[in-house]
């Protein structure tokens, strides 16, 4: 139930900065994109739970965004790239203010050292252990 939540929040979240959201496992990125700008949500990742009736579950979470970026100089794939890390670290701190989620811990942002797709997107990544209330 707390995966389905915090998928849904994420989606959500994401969906409100204009990229098309997916959720796959990452070696499927590049046949599931459909156009810029895109976000891939890999399946959150279970690390532990305290409690029975009552808890906390913490994931780790990978959410990449991408945007087209074949044809950008390198002066704007950087700002390109700070624009997405600015996106990034809002949806996470908007994330933590979700009913369900008591914290955002460890997050990490940083551009993709993998391609994406196979037409020059540029791609930032961002990683989070995200601890959810049951």
């Amino acid at each position: 139930m707390n995966r389905t939540l915090l998928c849904r929040a994420i989606e959500g979240l994401v969906t409100r900065c204009g990229y098309d959201f997916s959720q796959h496992d990452r070696s499927y990125y590049p046949s599931s994109l459909s156009h810029y700008p895109a976000a891939f949500l890999s399946t959150p990742k279970f690390v532990s739970v305290e409690g029975r009736k009552h808890g906390r579950i913490t994931y780790n979470i990978s959410l990449i965004v991408a945007q087209q970026g074949a044809k950008l100089s390198p002066t704007e794939r950087n700002e390109l790239l700070a624009r997405m890390e600015e996106q990034l670290l809002e949806i996470f701190v908007e994330l933590s203010k979700e009913g369900l989620v008591a914290v955002v811990d460890n997050l990490t942002i940083a551009p993709c050292a993998e391609a994406v797709d196979h037409h020059g997107a540029v791609a930032m990544e961002a990683r989070a252990e995200i601890e959810t209330i049951f």
